[in-house]
């Protein structure tokens, strides 16, 4: 069996276990749907107020909403690292045929496809139910959308390096929502947040997808827009996939849950 096909033995195995739990489609889809319902009146008068006549506060809602779920990736990625743990299958895993590197690539490549088909899901129903009217080039958000998501899995694979619990991996990836969501301007628009959390909304990968995601949507811009973003993005999954690479140990005890 050649790497490739273990590779796809793997994400297959995963792609398995994740349609059979509602939890992945609860907080990626039914949540944020909820939400924009509920929130999109909120953000109309905001928006108007910051220059954006026409919104009607879908612009926000729905991007923001999608990214901030967006970052249940992380948790779900240390899940299907931690859970080997907790079945006692990774000792297992470890002695197949697969290396230490298409393990990595087998357990989290899934989710790269998930996350991009939640936005897919998302923004559409954005569009079909709550007047979400992209006004710039659709396509510049494929390559804005593919770095956030890769540097969200990547970030999941890196927080499964630097913790021992599993506990502890999933309360940072709950507080990452939160907490990365509301600074990097995916709750409310980023023209009212905070002077202090504007200054450090940098450092998170909301942010810079919420850039990309204003300009094409609000401000009809196209892939130059999304550029330095797109770059931003990808230099973070770069430094997340250095920390992964430099603490991950395949030999570590993990205390993982069942």
């Amino acid at each position: 069996m050649n790497a490739a096909r273990r590779v796809g033995v793997l994400v297959a195995h995963e792609l398995r276990l994740a349609r059979r739990d509602p939890t992945a489609i609860l907080v990626l889809v039914v949540f944020p749907v909820i939400m924009m319902a509920f929130l999109k009146p909120v953000f109309r008068p905001a928006l108007v107020e910051t220059g954006h006549a026409h919104a009607n506060g879908a612009e926000q809602v729905v991007p923001g909403q999608a990214a901030m779920a967006a970052f249940f990736l992380v948790s779900m990625v240390t899940f299907a690292f931690f859970a080997e743990h907790g079945w006692a299958t990774w000792d297992r895993l470890r002695a197949s045929a697969a290396t230490p590197r298409e393990i990595v690539l087998g357990k989290s490549l899934p989710f790269l496809g998930v996350g991009l088909v939640q936005f897919a899901v998302v923004l559409g129903t954005g569009v079909a139910f709550f007047g979400l009217d992209v006004r710039g080039d659709v396509v510049a958000l494929v390559p804005l959308l593919t770095a956030f998501v890769a540097s969200l899995v990547v970030l999941g694979v890196a927080v499964t390096a630097l913790c021992r619990t599993a506990q502890q991996a999933n309360a940072f990836g709950y507080s990452g929502m939160v907490v990365f969501g509301a600074i990097g301007g995916a709750f409310v628009p980023f023209a009212l947040l905070p002077a202090w959390a504007r200054t450090v909304a940098p450092v998170t990968p909301t942010y810079w997808v919420m850039r990309g995601l204003r300009a094409v949507i609000l401000d009809g811009r196209g892939l130059a827009a999304v550029v330095t973003p797109t770059l931003v993005l990808v230099g973070m999954a770069a430094l997340f996939a250095g920390v992964a690479l430099r603490r991950l140990r395949f030999d570590d005890k993990k205390v993982g849950w069942a």
